[in-house]
């Protein structure tokens, strides 16, 4: 057995944020930077796309884009403009399991500022005129989405990899026919029903105290109290809960005729972001596609041309959820490219994974981490995830910690069992027609995986641009 590399230091000192309670409920974590006269805060609230009724997908991403087209005395326009005036920005957006209202300002002007963001929080206008032209924009961007092959890929692959029924399934901004049904009324009790103090906490990083802050966040949101039934449960059990081997190998083709580039997209199942095989997997997923110098833009990029460059990330939720692998490639080197990822899977389900290649990932991650402490927007950023999805405040640090003292060996057996070619769910958006002659000349013509075996794909299906089935 190759030996591990020395560790490396353990100077890395991921803080833990201090955390009190308001009166009304609100949990708040701070973590105190005073480098720069400057405050960043996320509200987290504990909801998002997952918790769509049937038939309404998209009504969580409606109804926080509505929090700032118009609260209390201010319509759209004049909290845009008070923002700019201050020197802040805020953004709004939904995930699957959060909706998060990201705040940055001076400290100066954090006052105002809050008085904006509690506006925005606790009393939107959702007029109707401003609905009819958010729902009319969202409409639009549905019938751009169509047109984008990178988005076009993520959608189909998570509606064919979690299935039709699963929270996980749709898309965050919902299908155009499920957008046209969604009324203003079922905004408000989606609202009513959601953006609740219990459901929800605030993530502070900045040049404040608990003191400072204290007085200023209980003044507007002191008195914040939940209403309605809340919408928060936990989803269905996901798919991906079934052993990684035990899933059907898919092959599925959207057509988009005459593009110079297929999307390619790759899922496979993988643990919750709270599993202690996150650590070890994280270091793994970053030999395989974690960085410029991965296994993947080395192979796709460097050695074969077939494009610019290839990632894979694991998507972070609070259940069992799923890896993905991606790139956009050449059209004529479509196929040719999948060989390529087959023999990379491949080779990484054996877990021989170098020294050098663990000390180069775990080095990667180390710096990274420390690059992120150093800025407070990107700190918030390490933070306001694990607090969404409720974990304590130590996560981060454990996580960290767990992730610097992973072995060799665990590292391995965790590309060992995660990464599998067979059980794939892959993803094709590009010409039908020109992919189709290269899956023909493969059949013709077997490729070999670096161990010899057969690089194989299963039979093609057909899907529209929305993940609808066409057939085979």
């Amino acid at each position: 057995m190759i030996p591990d590399p020395e560790p490396l230091s353990d100077d890395l000192d991921v803080p833990v944020p201090e955390t009190f309670q308001l009166p009304g409920g609100l949990p708040v974590w701070l973590l105190t930077s005073r480098q720069v006269p400057l405050i960043s805060l996320t509200l987290a609230i504990r909801t998002g796309s997952a918790s769509d009724p049937d038939g309404k997908e998209g009504l969580t991403s409606l109804m926080a884009t509505m929090l700032d087209e118009g609260a209390a005395n201010r319509g759209p326009l004049e909290i845009a403009e008070e923002l700019d005036f201050l020197g802040a920005s805020l953004d709004i957006s939904t995930g699957k399991e959060v909706v998060q209202l990201s705040l940055d300002m001076l400290k100066r002007n954090l006052a105002p500022s809050l008085d904006i963001l509690s506006d925005v929080v606790l009393r939107p206008r959702f007029e109707p005129r401003e609905w009819d032209r958010v729902k009319a924009l969202a409409l639009n961007n549905l019938i751009q989405r169509r047109e984008d092959p990178s988005q076009v890929a993520r959608m189909v692959s998570e509606r064919a990899f979690y299935g039709e029924s699963h929270p996980f399934g749709h898309p965050t901004d919902g299908y155009e026919e499920s957008v046209k049904t969604i009324r203003l009324e079922d905004v408000k009790k989606a609202y009513t029903d959601s953006v609740r103090p219990e459901d929800a906490v605030l993530v502070v990083v900045g040049d404040t105290s608990r003191k400072e802050l204290e007085e200023q966040l209980a003044s507007r949101f002191g008195s914040w109290k939940g209403g309605g039934s809340s919408r928060r449960s936990p989803p269905l059990p996901p798919t991906p809960e079934e052993p990684t081997r035990g899933r059907a190998a898919r092959l599925i083709i959207v057509d988009k005729p005459g593009v110079s580039q297929t999307a390619i997209r790759i899922l496979l199942a993988c643990p919750p972001l709270s599993s202690p095989e996150i650590a070890p997997l994280s270091l793994a997923n970053t030999v395989l596609g974690g960085t410029f110098t991965s296994r993947l833009v080395t192979n796709l990029r460097e050695k074969n041309g077939y494009t610019y460059g290839a990632r894979s990330v694991i998507a972070q939720r609070s259940l069992p959820s799923h890896l993905v692998t991606g790139s956009a490639v050449y059209t004529d080197k479509t196929v040719p490219a999948l060989v390529e990822l087959c023999r990379e899977f491949r080779a990484m389900e054996t877990g021989n994974i170098t020294a050098d290649e663990f000390h180069k990932v775990r080095s990667t991650h180390w710096r990274r981490t420390v690059e992120a402490l150093q800025s407070q927007k990107n700190t918030l950023g390490l933070y306001v995830l694990s607090a969404a999805l409720g974990f304590p405040p130590v996560e981060r640090k454990q996580f960290h910690q767990r992730v610097q003292k992973a072995s060799l060996e665990e590292v391995s057996e965790a590309a060992r069992e995660i990464f599998h070619w067979e059980p794939a769910t892959i993803v094709l958006v590009g010409d039908r027609k020109a992919i189709e002659q290269q899956l023909a000349e493969l059949e013709a013509h077997p490729q070999k995986d670096l161990a010899g075996s057969p690089c194989t794909l299963p039979e093609v299906e057909l899907r529209g641009r929305e993940g609808q089935r066409l057939g085979k």
